[in-house]
């Protein structure tokens, strides 16, 4: 029988690093796949829920793989398995999908942009996924304190330190290969890290076999048996830790309830809290990131130490945000956005530390920790299936606000009297018990009676894949409105002829079209973002229009509610679809006249205004024809950038700003008309106050390509 010396432990920073290292590229890897196929799917806000609905089981995959690896595998095989998903993930890269997997545009688009991420990112990131959970129970094998949970807390730090420096540091110096490529190399490295950990717990392990016998001389059923006592030992183990925290072998059903339960109601509030701050109260670019981050630093306090959480403390700080808000409508008009803003992120800040906190607070002994941490992510992708897909499914609107703000008021009350003091860290909440039934009721039949009230202007509600679309009618005029972004406006009556907000006589595009109907008996004109149909007041007989937009509810909307359509006399076609596919398609038709109209919002379509989708535009017009950008935006000042894309593909651009008319409903509005007409064409009167490209401010723009675009470079920083 052979002797050996006892295996030295794997260091703590290694699993420190492998913590990090995954949870920053699980949080890297999400953008960059994203903004790899946005351009391929209509880059729209859909593109990313689809991503991150499958990024949300595939990270509950992940952490169930790590539970049964953990439950029903000895350490020495659950080394060799994960480290056979490690060389094969390693395999499978590089993460960025060919030309051939870019879609023809008649497939269902959330199918194959779900079997698109399924072939490409699936297997790196559910080994990426796995690793929080697989990692902690390795180190509990050596160390049984808090510094294991300590791991969850350091996991969201690298999710946190991710999702910061995409914006700002990766996508503005990274085009979308050069991102594919710097986050593979780094799998790479994360791949080294974790197998490191791998291969020192085998050799643990088999050390533990080389105490036993000498296994050179073991037969067969030997070896097995030494196999055998090794995994009683591990089981052992674990027990001995459990009996020594002083914790029970099972946990309960209401802790797997609160387990669940708790992390789908904070995933809930993430996604409500954010998609009203981004969409109703401030439509400002990565503003989504504050909420998101707010959620991951509930997660990091409450894992870190148990002494962060003060639930009576955070439950003032909670009611107080929502006094806020009920007071906002009283503060002057010049600060109550930002005061509703604060307000709803802390609550949701405070909610989420709720949630979070509690389910920290009752988490099980480190045995237990892989199925603790994967009943929490079930948690999770429970909420992200509510919100997503429940949802839309179930209301027309944005009903489930108003829901989950009425639970989360139920919680803050709740945790309130039940914290027995101000520096208490835990709830009794036996104590309110029968108050609990009654709040539960009361929110019932506040959610009922939510749910029967509608707006009194609001005549007509479509909700779907891409938001909601509301038609509100007054005895004046019916308006097309998503979010706080109004699509078009119609008066009613003997104007109702009349073109109105972005589209007027005096704006860029009015004009444009004007000028060029004095001097054409027919025009054939694109225009990609339909709104309520406005441009077609401007048609002739002779004209015909192709009009192109990716939402079939807002072409239901503009036939049903509004009339430019149904009355213009010019010959007009659909196309359903993303425009800039859709035009690739057109391979033969010209136009006289191409308008883009798509980025009003802040969720704009980049795809569109890139060097490469501008040169399709080019070829898309006959010869003399003009191409129309409207690019009114609070936030994003896209003119510069247009001027530079126009220079590049040979064409002289111009900007057109007019001002807003409440009389006619017409409101103020940016458009840039590119043309290589010359400068006869400029020289017309109606055009004479067209503003040609300042130099110095051309020359600072940047440049968007297919491959690297980012949104930081055009915000206007002087709002």
């Amino acid at each position: 029988m052979s002797t050996s010396s006892p295996t030295k432990p794997t260091p703590w920073i290694v699993f420190a690093i492998a913590t990090l290292l995954s949870a920053f590229l699980v949080f890297q890897i999400q953008p960059v796949i994203s903004k790899c196929v946005l351009p391929w799917f209509g880059g729209t806000p859909a593109v990313w829920t689809t991503c991150l609905l499958f990024f949300q089981m595939l990270l509950f995959a992940g952490y169930l793989y790590a539970h049964c690896l953990r439950h029903f595998c000895t350490p020495i095989f659950q080394g060799v398995i994960h480290l056979s998903l490690l060389i094969a993930a390693a395999w499978s890269l590089p993460i960025q999908p060919g030309d051939a997997w870019k879609p023809v545009g008649t497939e269902d688009p959330t199918w194959t942009l779900l079997v698109l991420l399924a072939a490409h990112v699936a297997l790196p990131y559910f080994v990426l996924s796995s690793t929080g959970p697989l990692v902690q129970a390795w180190l509990s094998y050596e160390n049984n304190d808090e510094s294991v949970y300590r791991l969850y807390a350091l996991s969201n730090a690298g999710s946190l330190a991710a999702l910061l420096s995409y914006p700002f540091l990766v996508e503005p110096w990274l085009s979308v290969g050069q991102q594919s490529l710097v986050w593979s190399l780094a799998f790479c490295a994360f791949v080294l890290v974790d197998g490191w950990i791998a291969v020192g717990l085998f050799r643990r392990y088999r050390s533990r076999l080389d105490s036993i016998s000498d296994v050179g001389t073991l037969s067969g059923g030997d070896f097995q048996s030494a196999i055998t006592e090794t995994s009683t030992e591990s089981r052992r183990h674990d027990k001995e830790a459990s009996s020594i925290d002083g914790e029970p072998e099972r946990s309960t059903t209401a802790q797997w309830i609160a387990w669940v339960a708790l992390p789908a109601f904070a995933s809930m509030m993430l996604l409500v809290i954010t998609s009203h701050v981004c969409q109703d109260i401030a439509v400002i670019p990565f503003l989504w990131v504050v909420p998101l981050s707010l959620y991951l630093l509930t997660f990091i306090i409450s894992f870190d130490s148990p002494n962060w959480y003060r639930p009576k403390m955070i439950a003032t700080m909670t009611g107080v945000a929502f006094a806020m808000i009920g007071l906002a409508e009283f503060v002057p008009a010049s600060i109550r956005m930002p005061v509703e803003a604060v307000s709803y992120l802390i609550i949701l800040f405070g909610v989420c530390l709720l949630c979070h906190g509690e389910t920290a607070r009752c988490k099980p002994p480190a045995r237990q920790l892989t199925l603790y941490y994967a009943l929490i992510s079930l948690g999770g992708a429970i909420g992200g299936l509510t919100i997503a897909i429940l949802c839309p499914m179930l209301f027309n609107d944005y009903s489930e606000l108003p829901i989950a703000l009425l639970v989360s008021i139920g919680i803050v009350a709740l945790s309130f009297l039940s914290a027995r003091s101000w520096l208490a860290t835990a709830c009794d909440w036996r104590s309110t018990q029968t108050m609990a039934c009654g709040v539960s009721v009361l929110i019932l039949v506040v959610s009922g009676l939510t749910l029967t009230t509608r707006r009194a202007d609001t005549v007509a509600q479509h909700r779907n894949f891409f938001g909601v679309l509301r038609v509100e009618k007054d005895d004046r005029r019916v308006q097309l409105v998503h979010g706080n972004t109004i699509h078009g406006v119609q008066l009613l009556g003997d104007r109702s002829a009349t073109p109105t907000s972005y589209y007027g006589t005096q704006s860029g595009v009015g004009k444009v079209i004007q000028r060029m109907q004095s001097e054409q008996p027919s025009m054939r004109i694109g225009v990609v973002g339909l709104g309520c149909g406005v441009l077609a007041a401007y048609g002739r007989p002779s004209d015909a229009f192709d009009l192109f937009e990716i939402n079939s509810a807002v072409v239901e909307i503009a036939e049903s509610h509004f009339s430019f359509l149904n009355t213009c006399p010019s010959s007009i076609e659909h196309f359903l679809g993303d425009g800039r596919l859709l035009l690739e398609r057109e391979a033969d038709q010209k136009y006289d006249l191409l308008v883009l109209d798509a980025f009003s919002s802040d969720a704009i379509p980049a795809h569109l205004l890139t060097i490469e989708a501008m040169q399709l535009y080019r070829s898309k017009l006959k010869t003399d024809g003009v191409l129309a950008i409207h690019l009114s935006n609070n936030h994003l000042d896209l003119v510069p950038l247009t001027h530079r894309l126009s220079r590049m593909i040979e064409l002289d651009s111009r900007e057109i700003h007019s001002v807003g008319d409440e009389a006619t409903c017409t409101r103020s509005a940016r458009w840039v008309i590119a043309s290589d007409r010359g400068d006869s064409f400029w020289a017309h009167r109606s055009l004479a106050d067209a503003k040609i490209p300042n130099e110095k401010q051309l020359n600072r723009a940047p440049l968007w390509t297919d491959q690297h675009h980012n949104l930081a470079s055009v915000l206007n920083w002087s709002l």
